[in-house]
């Protein structure tokens, strides 16, 4: 199948015209549960400490929407949380947000390393059965069950799964390390992988090599933002799709994306992720602090550093968590 990627590189491009409707997809809410083992210094202090995101579904949603209308589009929205689809679920609940995708973000275990599959617009009905069954091969991986799984998730055609910043290397192997197998899990398992992703939180070297990936592939390449803060996605897809099942019928059957990326992703990385990193200490909205949203693992269930400083704080304290974060 030809495939065709196209990327635009700024929303006041006259092509932007020719679209009516902007894809946000790979976002995150309150309900993912974000890993700090490779912060050193908290490491060090704590086994097994973990952050939430800020907002919650409805704000999340409502984040991505206002941006993608402001460009004058129609807004279609996929939250993939990590191996949790409570948001979607919560959110088909409310009027105005009944059509939301029902997507995750799978973690699967390859080998020394994982890999990120965002799975989209999951059956609503079977949802919860299918996200059971994922958990249990998170928790107990067999590489020999995983092209079963990828093709009982494929076999319905109104759902997408993206091979999601193949080249993160969230486990700090060795040099060469993770990419080797990222290149060994995609030859693998291409025939159930419909697009791989641009990240909007990776740099564009990693990005532009991605790319070429897709070349190879022959698939084409989608955005994800991979927001976490308050700042909406960076990178959209742009389509003249008016439901998020045509637009995978776009990307899936046709091969088609066009990627828009939005001001913010020009700027210095280091700058957007501290800004985004600022967001998360932030209070919200609902009245909740970083600590509320700073997990620590006690005794087979996870605390709140609020909670856990509400007793006597330990003295080391203060090496992992600078003193003017520390202020509520």
């Amino acid at each position: 199948m030809p495939h065709s990627t196209q990327i635009i590189a700024r929303p006041t491009s006259p092509r932007l015209r020719a679209f009516r409707a902007a894809v946000s997809l790979h976002s995150h809410t309150s309900h993912s549960v974000e890993r700090l083992d490779h912060v050193r210094s908290i490491a060090a202090l704590f086994r097994g400490l973990w952050w939430t995101p800020p907002l919650a579904a409805a704000p999340a949603l409502q984040l991505e929407r206002a941006q993608i209308e402001s460009l004058g589009l129609l807004p279609l929205v996929s939250i993939t949380d990590h191996d949790n689809i409570d948001a979607p679920l919560l959110l088909r609940t409310q009027p105005g947000s009944r059509d939301v995708p029902v997507s995750v973000e799978w973690t699967v275990p390859w080998g020394p390393t994982f890999f990120h599959l965002g799975l989209h617009n999951l059956p609503p009905r079977r949802a919860a059965e299918r996200m059971r069954f994922l958990a249990r091969y998170t928790a107990r991986p067999d590489v020999r069950e995983l092209p079963g799984i990828l093709d009982w998730l494929a076999e319905d055609p109104s759902v997408l799964i993206v091979f999601n910043h193949p080249l993160w290397d969230e486990k700090g192997l060795p040099p060469g390390e993770h990419q080797r197998a990222a290149r060994e899990f995609l030859r693998q398992h291409r025939p159930w992988i419909h697009a791989l992703e641009l990240n909007g939180l990776r740099p564009w070297s990693d990005n532009r090599q991605v790319l070429r990936w897709a070349r190879e592939s022959g698939l084409p390449a989608v955005a994800g933002g991979d927001r976490h803060g308050c700042e909406p996605n960076v990178l959209l897809n742009v389509t003249n799709a008016c439901t998020f099942c045509e637009f995978v019928e776009e990307v899936r059957d046709h091969g088609i994306s066009r990627v828009l990326a939005m001001p913010a992703y020009r700027q210095p990385r280091g700058r957007r992720i501290t800004a985004d990193v600022l967001s998360v200490f932030s209070r919200q909205s609902d009245g909740s602090r970083w600590t509320d949203r700073v997990l620590v693992q006690r005794q087979g269930s996870l605390v709140s550093l609020r909670t856990l400083w509400s007793r006597p704080r330990p003295a080391a304290a203060p090496a992992a968590f600078p003193a003017p974060l520390q202020s509520n």
